[in-house]
Formats: C-alpha cells, sequence, structure tokens
C-alpha cells in the first residue's frame, strides 16, 4: 500500500459498481487506478471527488506488473468547490485535464510539472476576476515544461512563427507549418504576458485562433496527440 497525493485527470465507467480514473502524482506520475462504488456512507472514497484537476490523497494498492492499480481510499485535500460550482472554472479544468493526458503518457515522475499544475489548480480555484485568459498561459508554459517550448524571438526580421520549429522564422512556408502575420502577433503578446492581466485586450476571436494554433503546435510535437474534445466546450462557454 502506498499513500501519495495526486490530481485528477479523468474518470471513465468500467462497470455498474467500478470505474477508472487517470491521475498524476509527484510520487507516481501519471497511472491510472480502478475505483469500487460503494452506496455506503461509511466508505473511504466518495465519487464526488473525481472532478477534473481536484487534488487528492490517496492509497493505492501498488503492484509494478500491473497496468491499472486500485484506489482504496481517497479525501480532498484542498477546498476546490470554486473551480465544482463555477461553469467557466470547471469547463478550463476539464481542458487543462486532457491537455495534460494528451501530453503525459510516461510514468515517469517530475515534481516541476507536477508543482506546476497543482499551483495552476490552486490559482485557477481562487482567481476571482480574469478566469478567462488563465488557460492561455497555461498552454505556454505547459509546452515549456513537456520539452517543446515556443520561443519569442519575433522581431521586425522574423515575424511569422514556425510551428515545426518552435521559434519565429523570416520566412512564411505554410499554412500547416507558419503562422501569418496576424497570428504570429497575437502568439508574440501571450509569449510576452506575465499574467492574465496582459492579456485582457484579446477579444474572443483571436482566443479562439490563438488556442487553435497552440493546439497544433502541440499535435506537431507529440505523437499520437490528436484532437482536443473539451475545446467545443470551451469555446461555447466562453465563446472563444
Amino acid at each position: 500500500m502506498q499513500k501519495t497525493e495526486a490530481i485528477v485527470l479523468n474518470k471513465i465507467k468500467y462497470s455498474d459498481s467500478s470505474f477508472i480514473v487517470n491521475l498524476i502524482s509527484e510520487d507516481l506520475g501519471r497511472f491510472a487506478a480502478m475505483v469500487r462504488v460503494s452506496k455506503s456512507s461509511k466508505s473511504n472514497i466518495k465519487q464526488a471527488s473525481f472532478f477534473p484537476l481536484n487534488i487528492i490523497e490517496t492509497e493505492i494498492n501498488l503492484k509494478n506488473n500491473r497496468e491499472v492499480q486500485t484506489l482504496t481510499y481517497c479525501n480532498n485535500v484542498e477546498n476546490l468547490q470554486n473551480i465544482l460550482l463555477d461553469i467557466n472554472k470547471l469547463t478550463i479544468a476539464q481542458f487543462i485535464a486532457e491537455l495534460i493526458l494528451k501530453t503525459i503518457k510516461e510514468k515517469e515522475t517530475n515534481s516541476k510539472t507536477y508543482n506546476y499544475i497543482k499551483n495552476f489548480t490552486l490559482e485557477l480555484n481562487s482567481n476571482s476576476s480574469e478566469t478567462n485568459n488563465i488557460h492561455l498561459l497555461f498552454l505556454k508554459d505547459f509546452a515549456a515544461l513537456s520539452g517543446f517550448e515556443m520561443y519569442n524571438n519575433y522581431c521586425k526580421e522574423t515575424p511569422f512563427f514556425n510551428i515545426k520549429e518552435g521559434l519565429f522564422s523570416p520566412v512564411f512556408t505554410s499554412s500547416t507549418e507558419s503562422l501569418d502575420l496576424h497570428e504570429s502577433q497575437i502568439l508574440f503578446n501571450l509569449l510576452s504576458a506575465k499574467n492574465t492581466n496582459e492579456l485582457i485586450k484579446l477579444n474572443s476571436n483571436n482566443k479562439r485562433l490563438l488556442i487553435e494554433k497552440i493546439l497544433l503546435f502541440y499535435e506537431h510535437h507529440i505523437p499520437n496527440f490528436g484532437k482536443t474534445k473539451s475545446l467545443k466546450i470551451l469555446q461555447e462557454v466562453f465563446n472563444d
């Protein structure tokens, strides 16, 4: 048995009495665990704890030769009711959790990445003003943490961002490999921003365009990344 703090990524129904959760922890990296459903009020596991990005304390029956571990206990570490009860925050949490699932496919541990995700979650929960742009900063920072940083070398001589190279280039090659002048300009604004307040002037169309282009960048650098299903929900909620 091993106790570890973990962040919930998603929950998948397995049977009428069980489901599988994908989690990420500082000690174990990303892993999947089977959860048995109990209707007893004395159960060590509450289904309500398994919402995207919730931070939980867990006890795992760990076997190294098993792909899916067994979760025997969980309890909330933080009060993240602001995320759970706010449709905007919950939609962002769902989008970010899916992005993490698509990006982190190895079981290797990474304290820096885990703590960044945890701090982002706490900020999302506590942020009461400009929530709408916080996921844009995550997209930028998480790419760098994952080893394919978008370099900010934008200038008059290099005005086109190249998706393949991850930096700004003197020439526009193609619509699948390069961002045009307008797209490159708004990406530069994001790469230069240190907080959400510096992104307030981005309108809905520009935010939508920016997210789609950054996800294209993720698709190029992560094998089998695929399409992000929660993007449509995010765009509908924020009109992004």
